[in-house]
């Protein structure tokens, strides 16, 4: 049998303004299986110096959420063209009750075609095994 993969959205396709956060939906660790949750990353780029920078954020409580960062001491990616990124979610993120994606357009004023997407990929919890 075929393991079951889920995507799911979330960040939707939109623009936003230099500098300005957008934050995705959050996800229950408890729903995937650990070590397997991948935040799959896309830009389009239309404006000169523009850049977009993602990120993961963790929650204990649903409302207050911090940037998680390997042990290298990176808590974001940042793409300088249009492009895609998949940032693996470590696995201590599990430890939060949520975690989210966050995604931010900086570097000059940004244009409607300049926008960030976020999609959520993982196995869910009990299906590798």
């Amino acid at each position: 049998m075929a393991l079951q993969r889920i995507a799911a959205p979330s960040l939707p396709v939109l623009t936003s303004l230099n500098g300005t956060k957008r934050t995705g939906v959050a996800l229950q660790s408890d729903v995937y299986q650990l070590g397997t949750l991948i935040l799959d990353c896309a830009c389009a780029i239309v404006t000169g110096s523009v850049v977009a920078t993602f990120g993961v954020e963790g929650s204990v409580d649903g409302t207050t959420f911090v940037a998680i960062k390997d042990i290298s001491n990176v808590a974001t990616v940042t793409l300088t063209a249009t492009g895609t990124v998949a940032l693996a979610v470590p696995m201590a993120a599990y430890s939060f009750q949520q975690v989210r994606a966050v995604a931010t357009l900086s570097g000059a004023t940004t244009a409607g075609g300049d926008t960030t997407t976020v999609t959520s990929r993982y196995i869910p919890r009990g299906k590798i095994w």
